[in-house]
């Protein structure tokens, strides 16, 4: 979780939108919500995600929150992981992915089946980027948008 924390507090020092910490309570009311909606369910390491922050918004990447979050600045409202979900299973009957966030045209995705993020066509919905955890995701995006200052994964390995 510390290496989580180090990308994240990078994100920040670049500008990102970071948010409070969703209370427990509501983590695990979001669980309940998921389980009702017949939806898969949140994986752990993004429920620690969510513990340090209640989503993420920078340059294109979003990571889906507890809460919406409305930004008077973009004159934008940044939805919630349950409508995203719900309006998704609504639109493409799928249930075998849960939602997480989306990077331009692209959603992120978890495959609980395969245990596995992935970065997905919002269009054809293909996937690809096949990561297995989420702090592997986050890395990703890092190297993407913040290029040699982003954190390394080699304290992890």
């Amino acid at each position: 979780m510390m290496l989580l924390t180090k990308m994240l507090d990078d994100l920040y020092k670049a500008e990102a939108c970071i948010f409070k910490p969703v209370p427990e309570k509501d983590l695990r009311e979001l669980r309940m919500n998921l389980a009702k909606k017949s939806l898969p369910p949140i994986p752990s390491d993004y429920l620690q995600f969510l513990s340090l922050t209640d989503g993420l918004i920078y340059n294109g990447l979003q990571f889906f929150g507890v809460k919406e979050h409305n930004r008077e600045v973009s004159i934008y409202t940044y939805p919630d992981i349950l409508s995203v979900n719900e309006d998704f299973q609504k639109r493409n009957r799928r249930k075998d992915i849960l939602i997480i966030g989306e990077k331009d045209e692209d959603f992120i995705t978890y495959r609980p089946k395969e245990k596995v993020y992935q970065l997905m066509d919002r269009f054809d919905l293909i996937g690809d980027l096949n990561l297995p955890r989420f702090l592997d995701v986050v890395y990703f995006f890092n190297q993407e948008l913040l290029g040699n200052q982003a954190t390394s994964l080699q304290a992890e390995k």
